[in-house]
């Protein structure tokens, strides 16, 4: 799992994204975001700012990895005007309505020293070949293991099964519809993420990805999160 983690590593990045949430009717609403990360002594920080609509723009959301695996997060709500700190309780809280938490936002697989992991099996996925990993997560987690299909070509999640932490059963599927190899890099292009419950999913595409770019560290601070400014 560490090899997956080292493949999708970068210094820096920046993405625009679209994200569309979908309930079990198929009706869809959209929201485009855009978000920027800077790798720093191993650790990686994350800045996403809703861009659109109305309803939700300027909405911004900041990650702070920490060495122990138990991220600093916090987000902006204008309506509010003010930075509220997301507790370590409210990891498994939606994260602006869709099926991701907060804590799949900072990461939706294990690295090495975040979870024990055990290599299952082999299968085909997408006509492409994977390995099966089990994960259970050392740190403070909403699920109580994951089953990862990983492309044994990209490293790239395929497939991601949650299993929830009270009743041990499947709670959310992550799916990869489009991966890419751009650049002489492996991409993720489109992924859904589907709650089993209530057939509710949130789909994200990639609509542009730049990487190892010079970035201004002033974004990844609670002053741009409330502001908008980085300094």
């Amino acid at each position: 799992m560490q090899k997956v983690m080292d493949t999708q590593a970068a210094t820096s990045s920046a993405m625009d994204i679209r994200l569309t949430l979908i309930d079990s009717n198929g009706e869809e609403r959209e929201r485009r975001i855009q978000t920027l990360s800077i790798t720093e002594q191993g650790l990686t920080n994350t800045i996403t700012v809703f861009l659109s609509p109305a309803s939700v723009k300027n909405t911004r959301f900041l990650t702070r990895e920490r060495s122990d695996g138990n991220d600093d997060q916090w987000i902006y709500l204008p309506a509010l005007g003010r930075v509220k700190r997301i507790a370590a309780s409210e990891g498994n809280g939606s994260f602006m309505g869709s099926d991701f938490t907060y804590s799949d936002m900072a990461s939706t697989t294990y690295d090495t020293q975040e979870a024990d992991h055990t290599l299952s099996g082999d299968a085909v996925l997408l006509d492409r070949q994977a390995y099966i990993v089990q994960s259970v997560p050392r740190i403070v987690s909403p699920y109580v293991r994951t089953t990862t299909w990983v492309d044994k070509e990209s490293f790239l999640p395929l497939r991601v099964e949650f299993y929830d932490k009270e009743t041990a059963d499947p709670s959310k599927v992550l799916t990869t519809e489009e991966i890419a190899f751009v650049d002489g890099r492996w991409l993720t292009r489109s992924i859904t993420m589907r709650t089993l419950a209530n057939n509710h999913s949130t789909r994200i595409e990639i609509l542009q990805a730049k990487y190892d770019i010079p970035m201004n560290s002033g974004y990844f601070t609670t002053t741009f999160l409330e502001t908008g400014r980085t300094q």
